[in-house]
């Protein structure tokens, strides 16, 4: 049985020109997994011919699926079509297709922080750009020391409620519990709220700052703005949602598949 499987929603058009990261992202995660342990989902969101291509071409790999969508369904909801496939006790990545992981075996590295403090419900790889750190006061993180045994490795990760989610692992028993992600727009906010459903749910969040994550996107380009503002619209009511979390007001679980 694979261990984990890694889903990517893809959305490439020749406007956005995002094929080559795609691209970039396939290159790395081949080359630092073990093929009989990961399954790979892509999710395809109607993108240009040259992605398509692209997609076919790796479908070869007996690890690769390829889910085809006729529109852009956005993030989540593609993503949750290849968590569908999920077996039991298979841990999760969602992973954006514009970052790159050169650490061979970084899966593994982080499935052992799950197995070592079965509280831990997402773990995110940190991004050199973002401003969360132990010293920040508007962005603090913890420092935690996970249990450890001597002769083997450290695993030193920062707690933190809120963890980008440029390449995020969920554990299996998180996942069981509050189900798969939600986000009321086509783009933002699923990592957010899938955080604070964890913490309502008895888990913790962090980062594992050990291991570093290329990202590719310069955050620039026009489709990359619009996508910021485009989430910007939804800030009062992912608000109102974590707060109808908190007080019971809204389940932290969620089937779209029910």
């Amino acid at each position: 049985m694979t261990k984990c499987m890694i889903c990517l929603a893809v959305y490439d058009t020749v406007e956005n020109k995002r094929t080559d990261y795609t691209i970039q992202t396939w290159n790395s995660i081949n080359s630092t997994i073990d093929n009989d342990e990961v399954r790979i989902f892509f999710i395809d969101n109607n993108s240009c011919s040259k992605t398509k291509k692209f997609l076919k071409d790796i479908s070869k790999y007996d690890n690769v699926t390829v889910i085809t969508n006729k529109e852009n369904i956005g993030t989540a909801e593609a993503i949750n079509k290849a968590l569908k496939h999920r077996k039991k006790g298979e841990y999760a990545i969602k992973m954006d297709n514009d970052v790159a992981v050169h650490d061979f075996g970084w899966v593994d590295k982080m499935i052992r922080c799950f197995e070592i403090d079965p509280n831990l419900g997402i773990l995110g790889l940190k991004r050199s750009d973002l401003p969360n750190h132990p010293d920040s006061r508007e962005y603090p993180t913890e420092i935690k020391c996970l249990p450890h045994k001597l002769g083997e490795p450290w695993s030193i990760i920062e707690k933190c409620d809120d963890i980008i989610g440029t390449c995020t692992m969920f554990s299996p028993k998180l996942l069981e519990k509050i189900g798969y992600l939600y986000q009321p727009g086509l783009y933002g906010f699923d990592d957010v709220l899938m955080c604070s459903r964890s913490i309502l749910s008895g888990f913790y969040n962090a980062f594992y700052p050990s291991i570093e994550i290329e990202h590719l996107d310069d955050g620039k380009n026009p489709f990359t703005v619009w996508k910021r503002n485009y989430a910007g619209l939804y800030l009062g009511q992912i608000k109102g949602i974590i707060e109808k979390y908190q007080t019971g007001v809204r389940s932290v679980y969620y089937n779209p598949f029910d």
